[in-house]
């Protein structure tokens, strides 16, 4: 089969939408949605850095309770390795007498933190060597 005589192409034109604006300068314009959408982000993220910045900032103070805090709590754990040591020592039949003086010593002397529940807790401690220290003192003046 075959085509004769037709209309021929014909010409294209620019097509546009309707209501659209046309803009002689050529330029782009961002839509109004998304320059807002840009802005919210941006703010977003520059807050998001200025709390990190204060998180940071937060974090490098070095507030004098929290040094006394940290220091007990050494002390504590301290404590309760030289007991664990003391134990160890009583269960195996090697007790060392650097172990009793030093728990001595630690039991003795403590500083009050601020915190109620940390002090509490190293009192306890402290008050448990001192009965380990005293019952040894005693089974070795037998």
């Amino acid at each position: 089969m075959r085509v004769q005589g037709g209309s021929g192409t014909k010409h294209i034109g620019k097509t546009g939408k309707a209501g659209a604006s046309k803009s002689s300068s050529g330029s782009f314009s961002v839509p109004e949605e998304t320059q807002s959408a840009t802005r919210s982000q941006q703010t977003a993220q520059s807050s998001a850095v200025q709390d990190m910045s204060s998180l940071l900032a937060l974090q490098s103070v070095d507030d004098a309770l929290q040094g006394k805090r940290r220091k007990a709590v050494r002390k504590g754990n301290k404590m309760l390795d030289l007991l664990e040591e003391l134990r160890m020592g009583i269960l195996c039949g090697t007790l060392s007498l650097a172990v009793l003086q030093q728990l001595e010593r630690l039991s003795s002397d403590h500083e009050q933190t601020g915190d109620e529940r940390i002090d509490a807790l190293i009192e306890e401690i402290a008050l448990r060597a001192q009965v380990e220290v005293a019952k040894l003192e005693a089974v070795s003046a037998n």
